[in-house]
């Protein structure tokens, strides 16, 4: 076994590595529904984790964020009346960088994990695929920009309400931009 274990660690050079990532966020946000049109999200996240094999990065972290949206139809006065929801999550990250050895380096990762919808006030799942670029100014430090999608799911549903299809699921293009240590 242990022979093993050293075969696989010479092969793909397996050197774990602690690695953080800290991201702020601002992108367009989709409630699902017929009830609300879009609006805008803001948010941070970060992650820790090791680099396993050179250029892969996995690790845990949390995001926070506040989408505020119009609602789809206008009041008695001819106003759209406006929500928000807070969001909340943990995640597991996996992110491969591509071009590893060099100063600026395309990058693909993905986000997967469980939290909180804040306007439905229950659990939700957690999903966030995202492509950019890593900008390395020094061999432990660079800058990161990307584009992705984040999805917080939601029931969909308000027992008893006179609208009964709000927005269950928030979908949420967003654009990132960060630090790595």
């Amino acid at each position: 076994m242990a022979t093993l274990l050293i075969g696989i660690n010479s092969a793909f050079a397996i050197s774990p590595a602690y690695k953080g990532y800290g991201e702020l966020y601002s992108g367009y946000a989709i409630p699902s529904g017929d009830y609300y049109d879009g609006g805008f999200t803001y948010g941070v996240s970060t992650s820790h984790g090791v680099t396993l094999i050179d250029g892969l990065f996995v690790g845990l972290g949390v995001d926070a964020a506040l989408a505020y949206y119009t609602e789809g139809y206008a009041n008695r006065y001819g106003e759209k009346d406006s929500d928000y929801s807070g969001l909340f999550a943990v995640f597991a990250e996996g992110r491969y960088n591509i071009l590893r050895s060099k100063r600026i380096s395309p990058f693909v990762g993905l986000r997967l994990g469980g939290g909180f919808n804040g306007y439905d006030e229950v659990g939700s799942f957690y999903f966030s695929p995202a492509v950019g670029c890593t900008f390395n100014l020094t061999k432990r430090f660079g800058l990161d920009a990307s584009i992705g999608y984040s999805l917080f799911t939601g029931s969909g549903q308000d027992e008893g309400s006179y609208y009964n299809d709000y927005a269950g699921n928030i979908n949420c293009i967003t654009f990132r931009v960060g630090i790595h240590f």
